[in-house]
C-alpha cells in the first residue's frame, strides 16, 4: 500500500492490502501468488486513471455533461477490457491451476517404510482399536512425525486397519501437511489469493461504475423506456443517443 493512500479507489483493491488479508502470504509464497497481486495493482492504477480521466475531462469546454460522461465510460471500458479483466480471470485459472494440482499431491497415497511384516502387525494394532481410539492414535503418530506407523496405516487399502475411505482421505492430508509443510502452505496462499481474486470481482466492477459516475437528475424529468430515474447511466445516455441518431445512417 502506498504511503498516500487514495480515497477516491475502495481499500478492498488496494494490492498490498489485499495481500496482507493473505495469512501466509511472504517471502516463501510471494511468487505463487504474483499474478494475483499484479491484477490488483492493474485494477487499482486503472480505477485511478478513470477517476483522473473523470476530472480532467470536467474540464473540456466543447462537451456537456452527457458527453463527459460518454467519454470517461468509453475509456473506462476500453481499459478494463484491454487490461484489467484480462488479468483478473487469468490469475484466477492459474491460481485455480495450482489449488487443483497441489490438492492432488496432498492427499496422495503414500508408500509404507517398514517391513511388510511390521506394517502387517501396525496395522493389525490400528483395527483393534475402538475407532475414536485409531483415528487418535494414527493423528497423534502424524503429529509426533512417526511416518513408520503412520505410513504402515496410509500405505495400504483403508479397510486393512479399519478406516473408510473418508477417513483416510483426512489422515493423508493431514500426514501430507505434517511431512510437506512447505507444499502445504503454498497451497494454502493460492487458494486464499484464488478466493480473493474470485470474491472481489463485484468489488473490482461496483469501483468502475462508481469512478465513471451518472448524471444526476432532479425530480421525474428524465424517461427511459416508460420508466422515471432519479440518475442517467452511460448505458442509457449510449441508447438514447443511438436511437436519435437512427435518422441519420445512410
Amino acid at each position: 500500500m502506498s504511503d498516500e493512500i487514495d480515497v477516491r479507489v475502495s481499500l478492498d483493491l488496494d494490492p498490498e492490502a489485499a495481500m496482507g488479508t493473505i495469512q501466509d502470504y511472504d517471502d516463501d509464497t510471494a511468487s505463487y501468488v504474483s499474478g494475483a497481486k499484479s491484477a490488483f495493482t492493474e485494477a487499482f492504477t486503472s480505477l485511478r486513471a478513470i477517476h483522473d480521466a473523470k476530472a480532467a475531462v470536467a474540464e473540456d469546454p466543447t462537451l456537456n455533461e452527457a458527453g463527459q460522461l460518454l467519454k470517461v465510460d468509453d475509456y473506462a471500458s476500453k481499459r478494463m477490457i484491454a487490461k484489467v479483466y484480462p488479468l483478473w480471470d487469468a490469475a484466477s485459472a492459474n491460481l485455480n491451476k495450482n489449488v487443483v494440482a497441489w490438492e492432488k499431491e496432498m492427499t496422495k497415497e503414500v508408500v509404507s517404510q517398514a517391513s511388510q511384516m511390521v506394517s502387517g502387525e501396525i496395522r493389525v494394532h490400528m483395527k483393534g482399536l475402538k475407532i475414536g481410539e485409531r483415528m487418535a492414535a494414527i493423528s497423534q503418530a502424524i503429529r509426533d512425525g512417526d511416518s513408520v506407523v503412520a505410513s504402515a496405516v496410509l500405505g495400504a487399502p483403508a479397510m486393512l486397519s479399519g478406516l473408510d475411505e473418508e477417513m483416510k482421505a483426512v489422515l493423508l492430508r493431514e500426514y501430507h501437511e505434517q511431512f510437506n509443510p512447505a507444499l502445504a502452505k503454498r497451497l494454502r496462499a493460492v487458494t486464499a489469493a484464488r478466493d480473493l481474486i474470485d470474491g472481489r470481482m463485484g468489488v473490482l466492477k461496483k469501483e468502475v461504475a462508481k469512478a465513471v459516475g451518472t448524471i444526476k437528475i432532479k425530480g421525474n424529468s428524465f424517461e427511459i423506456h416508460g420508466q422515471y430515474s432519479g440518475q442517467i447511466t452511460p448505458a442509457q445516455l449510449r441508447a438514447q443517443r443511438d436511437k436519435s441518431n437512427k435518422p441519420f445512417a445512410v
